[in-house]
């Protein structure tokens, strides 16, 4: 049975009606038997909330009881429908009480949206609520010309944004084409970021033997893309012009493997030894042929760590390539990198385990 709500029996000895008691007395109860709502809440006690639930009084709202507020006890306590967090400590009815259907006692028994980027599930007063975080999410991958979102309805969409990737290549326009990123190849202008030399397929050149608007200042002629001195295309290894192969080396172009060199620069591999120029290698300490940095970054070398030079994400130890250097992972570069169990979550430092 419920217990009588306080105060309330010495009202009803002065009632003489029947349904005036069954209100005050019985229907003082929390429990107790009811008809209608009034028999719940007479004139002579108002407990806040209490409703005639399946002929029984109790409160309407899920996962409330009639209770004392804190630190007061029966019968000189204001009784009302309260969380059992908001009731006193001895509080019977909140021992074991049971979540009506539908209800919740704490945020772990709510679903959240349907991708879990998107907000989380919250228990209010009793019911399950989902909270959406709508717009951009955390985890975007830099330089894709689009952006992902949050709807409204908590799922991850794709929309055109004006991420431009940086490739790093002073001979290129970076641009956006409605989601995906374009390098444009600038030719015959001043190579930007130098300063000197010409832009020519995408690369700064000091000349361009075929073209003719891409000529040596006087004195110097175009041999390939490097401007030199008209011995260093005579055929002959001249030493006494500071020549250490034939036609390279010195002021000349820089010689290939297998051909005499005094020092690394006269190499196209940037590795002089014993006298001989050398072929690129991953392990010469040299950034040469066709590595994005140093000793890495190529299809026979390994990835690149942070720091070191890139073209694309390929190139780096982290998926990560920006203004041609490799980045260090982080829980929102829009990869799974590092110790990342999924893409951005999972690991030390990302909030939160994975979806799924």
């Amino acid at each position: 049975m419920g217990r009588p709500i306080a105060h309330c029996a010495i009202a009803s000895i002065f009632l003489i009606s029947s349904a005036a008691f069954f209100a005050c007395g019985e229907g003082a109860y929390q429990g107790g038997s009811c008809a209608t709502t009034d028999h719940c809440q007479s004139d002579d006690q108002y407990v806040p909330g209490t409703l005639c639930v399946d002929g029984h009084c109790e409160c309407g709202e899920p996962g409330k009881v009639i209770c004392c507020p804190p630190g007061e006890e029966e019968p000189d306590c204001f009784l009302a429908c309260r969380l059992c967090e908001e009731c006193a400590e001895n509080t019977a009815e909140c021992s074991g009480v049971p979540v009506p259907p539908g209800g919740c006692e704490s945020d772990a028994e709510c679903a959240g949206p349907p991708d879990p980027r998107c907000g989380v599930g919250r228990c209010v007063d009793g019911a399950c609520e989902v909270e959406i975080w709508e717009g951009p999410i955390e985890s975007q991958l830099r330089g894709d010309c689009k952006d992902e979102e949050c709807t409204a309805e908590g799922r991850v969409v794709s929309v055109p944004a004006y991420d431009v990737y940086d490739d790093g290549n002073q001979c290129t326009l970076d641009i956006c084409e409605v989601d995906k990123p374009r390098h444009l190849t600038l030719e015959d202008v001043t190579c930007p970021a130098s300063g000197a030399g010409r832009c020519h397929e995408g690369a700064c050149v000091q000349c361009f033997a075929e073209d003719p608007t891409l000529q040596c200042p006087s004195g110097l002629v175009c041999y390939g893309v490097w401007c030199v001195p008209p011995h260093c295309e005579n055929g002959a290894r001249d030493a006494g012009r500071g020549e250490t192969g034939f036609d390279c080396g010195g002021p000349c172009r820089p010689c290939p493997p297998s051909e005499r060199c005094g020092a690394a620069t006269d190499c196209v591999s940037g590795v002089c030894t014993n006298g001989s120029c050398m072929i690129p290698t991953c392990s010469d300490g040299v950034k040469n042929g066709d590595e994005s940095g140093v000793d890495c970054g190529t299809s026979s070398c390994p990835r690149c760590p942070q720091g070191r030079g890139c073209r694309t994400g390929a190139d780096c130890m982290s998926g990560v390539c920006w203004s041609g250097t490799c980045e260090a992972p982080t829980c929102s570069d829009g990869v799974k990198n590092g110790d990342e169990a999924g893409v951005d979550c999972g690991g030390e430092g990302c909030a939160g385990p994975c979806p799924g």
